[in-house]
């Protein structure tokens, strides 16, 4: 007669406490985004992946375009809290800072290159949505500011019209890199040398940098 063994049932994965789900489901939603689109975040595929009931993401959000707006907003808070941690460590006030700030936010964005592309799918869903493209907007509005101050106090003389064209700049270099696979932070340091030092005085910008050589890619 065989002798049977009781086995031992696993215990499933514990649920996330009731306070905490609003947020652990928004940062489920981002996943999802970031490891495979905007178009995978369903309310059922993110309380699976928050391992939370179903009825807890429709409770807290009550459309997948409201759930799709929240998580945009968590998102640029992460980015702001990122780029406030950053400018404590890099003081912006002479060319070379906030050279030097603007490669370090670019590298901490891209430590998750699945993350900052999460970042270019919620934009995209921004150009189909007010809410999330007003959101978008005052993030812009922000960044836009942080850098003018940058720009004004080096006594550039159109301090917001240079802080829009290296914003627009840095999400040029993002979007290529995302393409790439590949940041390529000393190419950008160089470049935004120029950049910004003519930006700060026309005049001089030039010849206050020195060129460093052009990195050539491996194909």
């Amino acid at each position: 007669m065989k002798k049977t063994v009781a086995r031992k049932k696993l215990a499933p994965p514990a649920l996330a406490p009731a306070e905490d789900r609003r947020g652990v489901i928004l940062d489920a939603a981002l996943r999802l985004i970031a490891n495979e689109g905007i178009d995978s975040v369903t309310h059922r595929r993110v309380a699976a992946a928050a391992n939370v009931p179903l009825g807890s993401t429709t409770y807290y959000f009550e459309s997948r375009e409201a759930l799709l707006r929240e998580t945009f907003r968590r998102y640029l808070e992460r980015v702001r809290a990122l780029q406030n941690r950053v400018a404590r460590t890099k003081p912006k006030t002479t060319v070379a800072g906030l050279v030097d700030y603007l490669v370090e936010v670019t590298q901490r964005g891209f430590e998750d290159e699945k993350m900052a592309l999460a970042e270019y799918e919620l934009t995209l869903f921004a150009a189909r949505d007010e809410e999330i493209a007003e959101a978008l907007h005052d993030w812009d509005a922000h960044m836009i500011g942080h850098l003018a101050r940058a720009f004004d106090s080096m006594g550039a003389a159109r301090p917001f019209d240079a802080a829009h064209t290296v914003l627009n700049m840095m999400r040029g270099h993002e979007l290529d890199s995302l393409s790439r696979h590949d940041t390529n932070l000393p190419d950008l340091r160089r470049r935004l040398m120029v950049v910004v030092a003519a930006l700060v005085n026309p005049e001089t910008g030039r010849s206050s940098v020195t060129s460093a050589p052009r990195r050539t890619r491996s194909t």
